[in-house]
């Protein structure tokens, strides 16, 4: 099993041939041979802006 947690509200596992990861309280599964289609069911969950974001890019501070 492999494990990366990406924030406190994200954690995915890798075990028994697929992505593992809660939503909602559920357990959400996808095939491990596709990561990207399983990043971008993740995306589609956890994408959203912060209330305080107004859309305007991120750029590192001088």
């Amino acid at each position: 099993m492999s494990v990366l947690s990406v924030s406190a509200d994200l954690t995915v596992w890798c075990k028994h041939g697929s992505f593992v990861w809660n939503e909602d309280g559920r357990e959400m599964t996808h095939p491990s041979d596709d990561p990207v289609g399983a990043a971008r069911l993740i995306q589609r969950h956890y994408r959203a802006p912060l209330a305080e974001d107004d859309g305007a890019p991120v750029t590192p501070r001088d």
